[in-house]
């Protein structure tokens, strides 16, 4: 019976971790939580096992090199950052909470080479990555505001653009001006940033927190059903 459940539209603990396995699911999700909601009553003598599990692989079979960052920030709204281990240099995708624990776990995996950040939305601590990795930061100009003037590469127009030769970045306007997605075309998975997520009932575009244009953003989702992916990772 899982630790974690939904409680009118919001997270709750349903019971107490039983297991191992459970205790240290649950002690990833409180080091996560960007608003500090879960707690223990008294320290737990594991939580530094717990944190020198991040990142955490998503999949490592069928997803090989791709792994999910924790450390959610309240700066981002709690939005999820992923990391893709690449032989040309490795990409953060938006920005998690910075810890210094965190930026050396993800040096021994090689660093991070280039930082793609989806939209101005998800850039929490953007800056004090840039200059622990001194990595390029990448986002579209349509969403770059004053906490971001500074990044080296700003996007201009409506794309689609490269990184290498096997990512594509693809300008899906609509929650915000510049949200851009990233398509990893070796392992078929789609990074949406909050254009667009799974639930239970399907694709959803989060209607209640567009920022821009309802409209242009179901035309942006439009222009990513001719892509061949088999995953998305949103934030």
């Amino acid at each position: 019976m899982q630790v974690f459940t939904r409680v009118g539209g919001m997270s709750a603990v349903y019971k107490q971790p039983t297991c191992k396995d459970d205790r240290l699911k649950a002690l990833q999700a409180l080091i996560s939580c960007p608003t500090n909601s879960i707690r223990t009553e008294v320290p737990p003598p594991d939580i530094l096992e717990a944190q020198k599990t991040f990142p955490i692989p998503i999949d490592e079979k069928k997803l090989p090199g791709v792994y999910h960052c924790g450390y959610h920030s309240s700066k981002s709204y709690g939005a999820s950052s992923y990391l893709i281990i690449h032989p040309d240099g490795n990409i953060l995708i938006d920005s998690p909470k910075f810890t210094e624990r965190l930026a050396r776990k993800i040096e021994e995996l090689g660093g991070v080479c280039y930082m793609f950040l989806t939209h101005k939305d998800d850039v929490a601590d953007h800056g004090k990555w840039s200059k622990r990795f001194c990595c390029d930061r990448i986002l579209h100009s349509g969403d770059v505001e004053a906490c971001t003037a500074d990044v080296e590469t700003k996007l201009d127009g409506n794309g689609p653009w490269r990184l290498g030769q096997d990512i594509m970045l693809i300008h899906t306007p609509g929650h915000t001006e510049g949200s851009v997605c990233l398509f990893y075309m070796p392992l078929k998975i789609l990074f949406t940033g909050d254009h667009l997520l799974m639930r239970e009932s399907g694709l959803d575009i989060v209607e209640m927190y567009n920022r821009y244009s309802v409209g242009t953003q179901l035309d942006s989702v439009k222009k990513l059903l001719d892509l061949d992916f088999n995953w998305i990772m949103p934030a």
